[in-house]
């Protein structure tokens, strides 16, 4: 420790004020007291620098007092030495120097920290002329006037300033100090000097991180709120207290908590976008009237919030706050604690001219699959007829037979009721090969039922019958065990089915194969999944034109349009399904395959 009078003249030893304090107290004592206290509060101020924490003027007096004798007792020789460099490695780590200061005889004395923290060897002599030198030039005369003030004041004080380093490096420190009378009734000041650089680079950092996120929340053109989400915390940290692990089931057995949920969540902010969507006057508004149409949504966002997600996002439909039903991409992130609070950023895109331009597209979809289905039937008329012709030749044989029975001197009834059976199940025959017909060629909005693919494909293959027999080809339908159904429109999945038979079978005629063989199978792919596939044992496809089978008007038929098959892929993607071909089947042709979901609760309608 060094100490110099401000005048220059011979250093004195000034009585020691722990010495009056504590006068029989052997060193040994002080020492040991000295030391502990030194390394707890040094402990203490180092994990306050790092996590940023202002310091109390109590707390560093202590801790200043404690250094000064420790490191006054450090000087001494022998068994005081562990504990100055206990010390001195503290006061390292917290970056916290202590100095001494008495204002009357002009006597300063600095640790080794401060001496560091000023970047000068420990040999210098400390003045407050070597302050100011070291002092940035803009915080000279502010730096000045604190050390006049403090001097005539005679009280507490607080500063903070930039330091000039000799290799131009800026260093900022704030030096706190407390004055106390000695035993000579000479007023001191006793402190700290902190180098707290890395904490305003910090600051400054954090400061420039909200700036930038206040200024991505205002300006970003999408409708963001900020929700304050710690009374719905505090609901799941009581259910957690309680044992439930699952959110869902809970909600099965409590659905009334799924609207206490909705009113524990309050908007703290919103950006402009969220203000022109939704409205103003969000301050306050329970929730529950924003998820007045799909509080099925909401259900879902805060079951995957007890699951502990980051985020969730769905498309859905809101209501704002003058009563407007918007089509919306909703997006959740859970952000932790902002000032103090438990808080959610909720996003919002309005989708609404997606959904409508969607809807167009899936209207004009519906017409192309229309003149699909009646062009199809146009190349099927013969087979049509020869349909519709069975039933009506048959229904005329029972008909003149019956007449033959009657006509007959003794009138057999029992044949004539028989006959008349016959008629009837023709005529019903007839009915429904006319009812197929008209559902084909009918254009009407999907409907989409539970349904068996295998029963759509055999309700097919009977409508394919005759054009099949004509054309010499065998059709086989090889079902898979206890197939599960799937949730789509007949009419619909029925084109697909017929579009691939038709396109088989042309394919194996264009090229004059005389035995010709269609399978078409269906698997469960996966519990989810099931998979339908059309293979024949033509020509197959052409490796070049595999992956632009499904291109609008792509086509290597002699007469084709290449509407067919992009039909298909529209149809089963709307179904939630794929679709795509090989090259290569089991039995040497084309293989065609499509996939649909397998029909579960959650497909139906809401509210069904």
């Amino acid at each position: 420790m060094t100490l110099e009078r401000l005048d220059g003249s011979r250093p004195v030893e000034p009585q020691r004020w722990w010495h009056r304090v504590l006068p029989d107290w052997t060193i040994q004592d002080r020492s040991q007291l000295w030391a502990w206290i030194s390394a707890v509060l040094a402990l203490l101020s180092a994990t306050c620098s790092l996590l940023g924490y202002n310091f109390t003027a109590i707390a560093l007096t202590a801790f200043l007092a404690a250094s000064l004798v420790a490191i006054s007792l450090a000087r001494r020789p022998g068994e005081h030495e562990h504990q100055a460099a206990y010390l001195a490695e503290a006061q390292k780590l917290s970056q916290t120097g202590s100095f001494g200061w008495n204002v009357v005889t002009g006597e300063l004395f600095w640790s080794d920290e401060t001496f560091r923290i000023f970047d000068l060897a420990s040999t210098a002599r400390p003045s407050l002329g070597l302050v100011l030198k070291r002092t940035h030039p803009d915080d000279v005369t502010a730096v000045r006037e604190a050390i006049d003030r403090a001097a005539k004041d005679k009280g507490d004080f607080s500063h903070e300033s930039r330091l000039m380093l000799d290799d131009g490096a800026i260093r900022t420190i704030r030096v706190v100090a407390r004055g106390m009378t000695n035993g000579r009734g000479q007023f001191e000041f006793v402190g700290a000097v902190m180098d707290i650089t890395a904490q305003k680079k910090a600051h400054v950092e954090l400061e420039r991180s909200e700036q930038r996120y206040r200024h991505l929340f205002s300006r970003i053109p999408i409708a963001l709120r900020q929700l304050d989400t710690s009374r719905l915390v505090a609901l799941f940290r009581k259910l957690r207290a309680e044992g439930v692990t699952d959110l869902g089931s809970y909600l099965d057995s409590h659905p009334d908590f799924l609207r206490t949920c909705m009113d524990a969540l309050s908007v703290q902010e919103a950006n402009e976008w969220a203000i022109q969507s939704f409205g103003a006057g969000f301050v306050g508004r329970p929730m529950s009237e924003t998820w007045r149409e799909r509080p099925d949504t909401f259900r879902r966002a805060i079951e995957s919030r007890f699951r502990g997600e980051t985020h969730f996002e769905e498309e859905t439909r809101m209501v704002t706050w003058d009563g407007r039903v918007v089509d919306v991409l909703f997006t959740t992130a859970r952000v932790g604690p902002i000032n103090n609070l438990e808080a959610s950023l909720v996003a919002t895109i309005d989708i609404s001219e997606r959904i409508r331009a969607q809807e167009k597209l899936r209207q004009v979809q519906a017409e192309f699959a229309h003149a699909s289905r009646v062009s199809m039937l146009g190349e099927l008329t013969a087979s049509i007829a020869h349909e519709v012709n069975q039933p009506l030749a048959a229904i005329a044989t029972h008909g003149a037979a019956g007449l033959r029975w009657l006509n007959r001197p003794t009138a057999d009834l029992a044949e004539v009721r028989s006959a008349i059976e016959n008629m009837v199940a023709d005529t019903r025959r007839a009915a429904s090969i006319v009812a197929r017909i008209h559902g084909m060629a009918a254009r009407k909005a999907p409907e989409r039922h539970c349904l068996s693919l295998d029963e759509i494909i055999r309700e097919s293959i009977l409508f394919l019958r005759h054009e099949m027999e004509s054309r010499g080809v065998t059709i086989l339908h090889e079902s898979g065990s206890a197939a599960p159904h799937v949730f789509g429109d007949r009419t619909q999945l029925q084109q697909v089915i017929v579009n691939l038979a038709i396109n088989a079978v042309q394919a194996m005629t264009q090229l004059g194969y005389e035995e010709r063989r269609i399978v078409i199978s269906t698997a469960a792919q996966d519990a989810a999944t099931l998979c339908c596939s059309v293979e024949d044992n033509g020509p197959g496809i052409a490796t070049e034109h595999v992956g632009r089978l499904f291109e609008s008007f792509f086509t290597t038929k002699e007469s084709g349009m290449g509407m067919g098959l992009p039909i298909c892929r529209s149809i089963v993607e709307a179904h939630g399904g794929r679709i795509g071909a090989g090259g290569s089947a089991t039995h040497g042709g084309a293989r065609f395959w499509f996939t649909l979901p397998v029909s579960s609760r959650s497909d139906l309608p809401a509210g069904a």
